[in-house]
């Protein structure tokens, strides 16, 4: 069944390039509206508000560019692109109508609301495509690239409630700090699968600094409609991270350890567990909290998904040949 939505490559660069400015400009969009309801939730009366415009203009551009691609290429099957953008629209119709009838959603439940999963499937989908439609199957294109960038955002998005980057707080308040901590070891462990996954098509490390900057580039919009400083410094803590990222993958490329694949994800996890320590504490002074955390529960936000980051690597080593499994 999935093999029948399976895309037609894509081998003009222009056309990719398109699909990558009319996705990034949808994915903003999101986070935009993600900024809105954080920032501006008691003020949201109404449907129709310049975020949602961003938001389901950029959809409306992607699906008209990806009606011209398609054409241009003389292909009119239906495929997961296809169904991504007819999911979405429905989508965001029942969006439409909850909002009418039901109100503007409080707390967790715009994450969790049926039409915003419903947003959610089809927007990974359209995702999808751009990926799946890459011009060569054995290897990433720089759009492939930032289109995984974009999905590890976009999953960060609709578990946004279990966000270090975004709930920062929750650190500096005593009683959550099991929900907190949760949040780190969550996402750092999600950037270690998104490595297992991305490695088997060889990219090389400058890629994996643009997917991991790229990520947190989108994560940056959620301060847009607030704090600009927050924003700036989530952004530079993504390269940093995208940074580190490469460095790693450098290291995986040029080492014969047998056990490289489950080190190279520990690594991965554990510099974001580092990393977010050190945002912390920069937290700590930018919002004149006093550290609630001592040495050895920060060491442990460190090393915690360094040993849980481990065991995500075996899920790209064969349990038979113990070799790495590659695309």
């Amino acid at each position: 069944m999935f093999d029948k939505l399976a895309p037609v490559p894509i081998k003009n660069s222009k056309h990719r390039n398109l699909m990558i400015f009319s996705m990034s400009w949808f994915l903003i969009g999101t986070w935009v509206d993600a900024s809105a309801h954080s920032y501006l939730n008691g003020d949201l009366e109404s449907f129709f508000t310049p975020w949602h415009a961003v938001l389901y203009s950029g959809y409306a551009f992607s699906v008209l560019s990806t009606m011209y691609i398609k054409n241009s290429i003389k292909d009119y099957r239906i495929d997961i692109g296809v169904l991504g953008a007819v999911i979405f629209g429905i989508g965001g119709g029942l969006d439409l109508l909850w909002h009418t009838f039901l109100g503007i959603e409080q707390g967790v439940e715009p994450l969790v609301s049926p039409s915003h999963l419903m947003l959610f499937l089809g927007a990974f989908l359209m995702l999808a495509y751009v990926f799946a439609s890459r011009p060569n199957k054995e290897s990433l294109d720089t759009p492939a690239v930032i289109t995984v960038g974009a999905a590890f955002s976009l999953i960060t998005f609709i578990t946004q409630f279990l966000h270090p980057y975004l709930n920062v707080g929750e650190f500096f308040w005593y009683g959550i700090e099991e929900l907190a901590a949760g949040s780190l070891f969550f996402q750092a462990l999600l950037a270690s699968m998104i490595f297992v996954f991305i490695i088997r098509f060889k990219p090389t490390k400058n890629q994996i600094f643009i997917m991991y900057t790229v990520s947190f580039l989108y994560l940056s919009f959620h301060s847009v409609l607030g704090d600009q400083e927050l924003l700036v410094a989530k952004l530079f803590w993504g390269v940093l991270f995208g940074y580190l990222g490469s460095q790693i993958t450098n290291w995986y490329y040029n080492t014969e350890s047998k056990q490289k694949m489950q080190i190279a994800t520990s690594l991965v996890a554990g510099a974001y567990g580092l990393l977010f320590v050190l945002y912390l504490f920069a937290a700590s002074i930018y919002f004149e909290q006093e550290m609630v955390w001592r040495f050895y529960g920060l060491g442990g936000l460190v090393t915690v998904p360094l040993l849980f980051g481990y065991m995500i690597g075996g899920l790209g080593v064969s349990p038979v040949t113990k070799e790495i499994i590659n695309n």
